[in-house]
């Protein structure tokens, strides 16, 4: 059963104990710099960028034992050359960012700042006043302009986290059948935890980054879905669908706790 996980900044904590030998795993992990829903096979399991379950949603389910929840900071931001109150309309450049990057851009950029979209481009574009970065390159200052904080917006915005990966899983499978991904999981967390320092030094040095701004992301990081974190990721979901190609999701499919109350 091999584990797919979105490579980037703040999936690190479950990349590189692997990367970097710290651990041995019995299952394969294999990180992806891109990671939408249609790369996933039906029997894949992965931690993948929240927005792309909604093409999952016939085939998958989220296992809450392995998220990432962000409250008040993140690593996605907004990049404007003047301040956002000063643009009225423009096109929006979306700048290696994933799908989850995409959806808190659109449920974030006319409600918080008042900026129209007049069109959302993956292309290099010299009309476009707002772009949205993603991982290690939202932590950089900028060379010109502003950058704003999109998953500090959203929790002015609505006072809930950020959720922007989620444990996918077939539907055909049980916990007892996943059992193996979830000890992997468990393992890659802890040996994180206990190698926090090594972690964000080697980051920070890699990625050309403050470690100190990385320290507060990382510690505003929740690496696992709280009860109270599914009605926030369906918000995000659903406000930030409007004028994107993503299918609607009405509702999510949890993997529940064993009958006998185990997780």
């Amino acid at each position: 059963m091999p584990i797919v996980i979105h490579d980037t900044l703040t999936t690190a904590p479950f990349l590189l104990p692997v990367t970097l030998n710290w651990v041995e795993l019995p299952l394969p992990v294999e990180g992806r710099a891109q990671l939408r829903g249609g790369d996933l096979s039906p029997e894949d399991v992965a931690l993948i960028p929240a927005a792309e379950m909604a093409w999952l949603q016939e085939t998958h389910l989220v296992v809450p034992d392995v998220a990432l929840v962000a409250t008040g900071e993140g690593a996605i931001s907004m990049r404007v050359p003047v301040r956002p109150d000063e643009i009225d309309s423009t096109p929006v450049r979306l700048y290696d960012a994933s799908g989850t990057a995409e959806i808190l851009g659109r449920a974030t950029l006319q409600p918080f700042y008042g900026i129209t979209a007049t069109a959302w481009t993956n292309d290099d574009s010299a009309d476009a006043q707002v772009v949205i970065v993603e991982g290690a390159e939202a932590l950089r200052e900028p060379e010109a302009g502003l950058a704003e904080d999109l998953v500090r917006a959203w929790f002015i915005l609505t006072a809930q986290p950020v959720v922007s990966h989620v444990m996918v899983a077939p539907k055909s499978l049980d916990r007892a059948a996943l059992a193996p991904a979830l000890a992997a999981f468990d393992t890659l967390r802890a040996t994180a935890h206990e190698r926090r320092r090594d972690l964000r030094r080697e980051l920070a040095e890699r990625e050309g980054i403050d470690r100190d701004r990385l320290t507060r992301v990382y510690a505003a990081q929740r690496l696992s879905l709280e009860p109270e974190d599914r009605r926030a990721l369906l918000m995000l979901l659903q406000r930030g669908n409007r004028g994107s190609t993503y299918p609607y999701v009405w509702d999510l499919t949890f993997l529940e706790p064993d009958s006998t109350g185990e997780p």
